[in-house]
């Protein structure tokens, strides 16, 4: 397990004004709001347990598959040790029940093992990424750092924006830095929890004519760095910087130095008002891309003998720097599972990467908004734990904790286990 832990604040956590708790870096405290959230990661937990093999070791392998640029090489499940018919039966389920995905693809060692479109999604559709863009973004950052255009993370954040006149600024404020966007621990006072309302910034943020001087005059909250408070308007903030760092849009950039060298050539990303490429959302790629960019991540930014993204930067994202609760971490906009030595994007709806190196695994989910959470424990316990060999202290272990969907500190639909 890898962590970095920021430390040195004082313990406790300060009440918002909704009644919920902040979380901050050094403690593991998180705030309930059940309400009607939908299990939007649902499978992606069902899909991590399905991986792991019979005694939950991993199962390494350097018989890696031709690089996928041009097209996936698919293979037998078998080829790669995954029992098919589990696969198949779950499947089965999900189109019985009525489950509300759209794709499901793993990828091991390289070989497109599963590839399957339910509902009425073809291979070459574009599928809304939502918040799955905020980790192709910080693919974008690390790419600007490793060219040049960005000197270093440490970078103050208002220095990109030196022709702005910016409310609120304080010595918080001017400390603040592109880390501290990227790990969602700016301080910004920021309420993004039910979309449906008008008290929720980020839809203020996207009505507002200016959305980068929207954020940049939030008033600030807590220190830089001590408190986790998800944020999309602090990506948006990062595209923006990526774009005056480099003089080209956010999307032209990730087509010369993302895109095009991994073949991705079938993608929609929308912008703001001022034609900045929104940051935190609004990225539409096919299914087949977004295991293309897990299996750039597993390969730790290597792609075809050219590193695409820097190694140290693949480090970064799947250590978790931030412990956000018992059992999910945060790092440079890519979620953790610290426990698994799995990190992933996801979006709302469910949108996944999954990326799971100790087993040369990647997952890509589509989804819309996922219903019947509780019927998770029932698959893990009914076809998954038994294709694995688990013991029945370990199937009684798993059946023991029940997905619920929290809130901690504004972030939406995330999942833990309770």
């Amino acid at each position: 397990m890898r962590y970095r832990l920021d430390t040195g604040s004082p313990a406790g956590t300060p009440d918002c004004e909704n009644g919920h708790r902040y979380i901050k870096t050094e403690a593991i405290l998180l705030s309930m709001n059940l309400g009607n959230r939908t299990a939007s990661a649902a499978v992606l937990v069902l899909l991590v347990m399905l991986i792991v093999p019979a005694g939950g070791e991993p199962v390494r392998s350097t018989d890696y598959a031709p690089w996928p640029t041009d097209a996936w090489t698919r293979v037998p499940a078998e080829s790669q040790q995954v029992n098919s018919t589990i696969l198949q039966s779950m499947l089965d389920h999900f189109k019985s029940n009525q489950i509300a995905v759209d794709s499901i693809l793993i990828v091991r060692n390289g070989y497109l093992i599963l590839e399957e479109y339910l509902s009425h999604y073809r291979p070459n559709d574009l599928h809304h990424q939502f918040s799955v863009t905020k980790s192709v973004l910080s693919a974008l950052i690390g790419i600007a750092v490793q060219e040049g255009f960005i000197d270093s993370i440490s970078t103050p954040m208002l220095s990109f924006f030196p022709n702005r006149v910016v409310a609120n600024v304080d010595d918080n404020k001017r400390a603040m830095t592109i880390g501290h966007l990227l790990r969602m621990d700016a301080g910004f006072e920021w309420n993004e929890e039910h979309y449906g309302t008008a008290l929720n910034d980020y839809n203020r943020m996207i009505r507002s004519k200016d959305w980068i001087q929207y954020v940049l005059d939030r008033r600030i909250a807590a220190r830089p760095g001590e408190i986790f408070q998800y944020n999309s308007g602090l990506s948006h903030l990062l595209s923006a910087i990526l774009q005056n760092s480099t003089g080209m849009k956010t999307v032209d950039f990730a087509k010369r130095y993302l895109f095009d060298p991994l073949g991705i050539d079938e993608y929609v990303w929308d912008t703001d008002p001022a034609g900045i490429n929104e940051g935190g959302s609004k990225l539409k790629l096919r299914p087949l891309d977004m295991a293309k960019i897990g299996y750039l991540f597993l390969r730790e930014g290597d792609w075809d003998g050219k590193q695409i993204i820097p190694r140290k930067w693949i480090h970064s994202v799947s250590t978790t720097q931030l412990i956000v609760d018992k059992y999910r971490g945060y790092s440079l906009h890519w979620w953790t599972l610290p426990q698994l030595d799995v990190y992933y994007a996801l979006g709302w709806g469910s949108q996944s990467i999954v990326v799971m190196p100790d087993y040369g695994v990647v997952i890509a989910v589509s989804a819309a908004t996922l219903h019947k959470s509780a019927e998770v424990t029932t698959i893990l316990n009914k076809w998954i734990l038994p294709s694995m060999g688990q013991s029945v202290s370990q199937q009684e272990t798993i059946a023991s904790f029940q997905p619920v969907f929290v809130v901690i500190a504004g972030a939406p639909f995330a999942l833990i286990l309770v």
